[in-house]
């Protein structure tokens, strides 16, 4: 207990630096439940993970043998999910010692089990790629230690108050991301290449996605509360056969903008849109490239 509450107290203040420093969104980037729209994606994270999740990585810790056998299948379930070999040969570990550990009187595999758990949580939630980046590393500590007092929840009371734990900590987490979807910093940027000039700005979400193009006398993209994928997805009509089609994300998920791009060159009408777009995108660091 006293492990989990010292790692806890370390994971508690990096998280409550990582929700309120710049790079707050990066996060959140490495789920892919950003795919999904916004408001699904609430209800995912605050009533469907932690039943999952709950169930899956601590039910293992549970008396009750069908919470148990649930508890395998589920981390069976995540095992197939996993991308990473790195991930996959852990989880065969762990769920090979959790099974080996209901037939162990005394059961010597606890801590082992404990830290095993924590860490298999921690990085099936992080993308492995870019592991060694602050808001990664913190993240990590941040569920490394919420796993240690779920796993005191779960045996020190029950399974059902570790899930409503996890909600709880979610519906923390999603009221954050709203306030800063809602309420965003609305400072306007500016940028400028040899080709375009466009001014820029965070939306909050209650305002309408509206995408205007003007490409025959002003050669203007105007963009009102549109998230950038949307937008840039909407200029690949202008790809050629040629172009290979990149996928990208956002770094800021569910971030709406508001966008007033001029082309500069209006005599031009074969310039590729998409490219525009993208370039602007990717140097303003709106977009990244999708990791596997």
């Amino acid at each position: 207990m006293t492990l989990g509450v010292v790692i806890l107290a370390l994971g508690l203040m990096t998280s409550l630096y990582l929700l309120v420093s710049p790079s707050s969104h990066d996060y959140f980037t490495g789920s892919e439940y950003f795919k999904v729209p916004y408001f699904l994606f609430l209800c995912i994270a605050i009533f469907v993970a932690p039943i999952t999740e709950e169930l899956s990585f601590r039910g293992g810790f549970n008396k009750s043998k069908s919470i148990r056998i649930i508890s395998i299948i589920g981390l069976f379930v995540f095992l197939l999910l996993s991308e990473s070999l790195l991930l996959k040969t852990l989880m065969i570990i762990y769920i090979a010692l959790l099974i080996v550990s209901f037939y162990r009187k005394p059961n010597t595999l606890v801590i082992s089990l404990y830290v095993g758990n924590a860490l298999l949580f921690s990085l099936f939630h992080l993308d492995l790629e870019q592991f060694f980046t602050i808001s990664s590393l913190q993240g990590f500590l941040f569920r490394f230690a919420f796993t240690f007092f779920s796993i005191w929840i779960c045996i020190n009371f029950n399974l059902l108050k570790s899930i409503i734990f996890h909600a709880a900590w979610n519906f923390v987490l999603m009221a954050l991301l709203s306030i800063g979807l809602f309420f965003p910093n609305e400072t306007i940027h500016e940028y400028e290449n040899e080709m375009i000039k466009v001014t820029w700005q965070r939306a909050s979400k209650t305002s309408n996605s509206i995408v205007n193009f003007n490409t025959t006398s002003e050669n203007v993209i105007e963009a009102k509360g549109c998230n950038v994928i949307f937008l840039l997805k909407s200029t690949e009509w202008n790809l050629s056969s040629k172009d290979s089609l990149i996928e990208f994300v956002p770094t800021e998920p569910y971030m709406d903008y508001k966008i007033d791009m001029k082309i500069k060159d209006t005599s031009n009408t074969n310039q590729n849109l998409y490219t525009l777009v993208r370039t602007f995108l990717s140097e303003s660091d709106l977009i990244k490239l999708r990791t596997k």
